[in-house]
């Protein structure tokens, strides 16, 4: 991964050929990187500090809304080396079966929100270099953080 996107109070680093996107509100800021093909992932800072869990669950609404068939499976993944809520979901879209996978987690200055996506005949050979960019995710990490595990609550 050749490229590093730094500002808003985080770092992540993304492959040179794709492109990222910046998109911002008063309450939010999102930063979305395609890849050349349909996967694509995204951070969303959400200045308002909301509750992970909420998060995820209006997430899963909107996934909900928009696709009949969805299952959804819980996660026990890190973000900046610190446990979040976090889930996989998969759907089927334009008769393809897709998969997303999000993560949830408070910070000192904001909710981290990260969602990536893509059919899974991408991710079989992507879905390693999204995890990649999830990884490199990186803030400074605040006495206000979670300092312990988060326990998964029921949003299955």
């Amino acid at each position: 991964m050749d490229s590093v996107f730094e500002g808003h109070g985080i770092r992540f680093e993304y492959p040179d050929d794709w492109i990222l996107h910046e998109q911002s509100t008063p309450e939010e800021i999102t930063l979305t990187v395609h890849s050349p093909d349909t996967c694509f992932w995204s951070v969303t800072l959400l200045l308002d500090r909301p509750e992970p869990q909420r998060v995820i669950e209006s997430a899963l609404d909107a996934f909900r809304e928009e696709y009949t068939e969805i299952d959804v499976y819980s996660g026990d993944e890190r973000l900046n080396e610190l446990p979040t809520i976090a889930c996989e979901l998969d759907f089927v879209c334009h008769d393809l079966i897709s998969s997303a996978f999000l993560r949830a987690i408070i910070a000192a200055n904001f909710t981290v929100l990260v969602l990536y996506q893509g059919a899974d005949l991408e991710l079989d050979t992507l879905q390693t270099l999204l995890e990649k960019i999830t990884a490199s995710l990186k803030w400074e990490i605040d006495s206000d953080d979670p300092p312990g595990e988060l326990e998964w609550m029921n949003i299955v």
